[in-house]
């Protein structure tokens, strides 16, 4: 297994999708900074809400864009084609699918580590050189940017796991993104827009709260952060999301 999943981790690292992948985090840091300098330049000037500290603050409440990105980083590890348990090579010598699956998405979680590290160094850098003669950025910004980082990693583990379950539960990638995309992203917005206030269906309502999407939005404030809840919501998707992909590809004919 650990053969395996060093194995997978190396392929992982030289795929070109992975440069994609970090060219896309280097793209939104650079974006968010360049519309912060805009905001400020063009429309308010110096005032409150444009300062370095409150585009980090703010920052904290789109975390919900690499979730939904979450679907790449394993799609990077799940490779070009679907798994075929039937062709081995040194690597998959003696594992089950069922290792295969696991040693897929442990492989997954390495490198969204390693991307959330790269994100959390490329973000702190550029916004610094970005904002720096405003000087609102001291080491209690930064230590509460990265803890917040810290407590949305389940979320992102979640993320992962659902958009593993996707790939290998789906005929073809397209139908496994077109999943992703009505099941992690477009019903659960569509979910939270008819709990508002102007709308408030009930069911609604109860179905937000177990929601992963709307955790986001209470991160960028200490007060509104509830971290048992992100924990344990985290696991019960994680967990579910890996029994219903391991169970069809299993399930799956060859």
């Amino acid at each position: 297994m650990i053969y395996y999943i060093r194995s997978e981790f190396v392929k992982a690292l030289t795929r070109k999708y992975t440069r994609y992948y970090l060219l896309g985090i280097l793209a939104v840091c650079l974006l968010a900074n360049f519309a912060m300098s805009a905001f400020r330049s063009i429309i308010y000037g110096m005032n409150d809400g444009t300062f370095a500290y409150n585009l980090i603050m703010f920052a904290k409440g789109f975390f919900w864009v690499p979730y939904y990105s979450c679907i790449f980083i394993a799609d990077i590890v799940f490779g070009n084609s679907y798994p075929d348990p039937r062709i081995r090579d040194k690597s998959t010598i003696g594992l089950s699918r069922t290792n295969i699956f696991i040693g897929k998405f442990i492989t997954e979680l390495l490198m969204l580590v390693i991307y959330a590290i790269i994100a959390l160094v490329v973000f702190l850098v550029i916004t610094p050189l970005f904002q720096v003669h405003d000087g609102t950025i001291d080491a209690s910004v930064i230590i509460d940017f990265a803890y917040a980082v810290l407590i949305t990693m389940p979320l992102f583990v979640a993320g992962v796991a659902l958009g593993n379950m996707f790939l290998f539960s789906a005929k073809t990638k397209k139908q496994a993104y077109l999943g992703f995309a009505i099941g992690v992203i477009l019903l659960p917005r569509l979910i939270m827009f008819l709990a508002t206030d102007h709308i408030r269906l009930l069911p609604c309502v109860w179905i937000t709260k177990i929601l992963i999407t709307p955790q986001f939005q209470t991160l960028q404030f200490y007060a509104t952060r509830d971290v048992p809840k992100i924990i344990i919501s985290s696991i019960i998707y994680t967990v579910v999301a890996c029994i219903i992909g391991c169970r069809n590809f299993n399930k799956r004919e060859f």
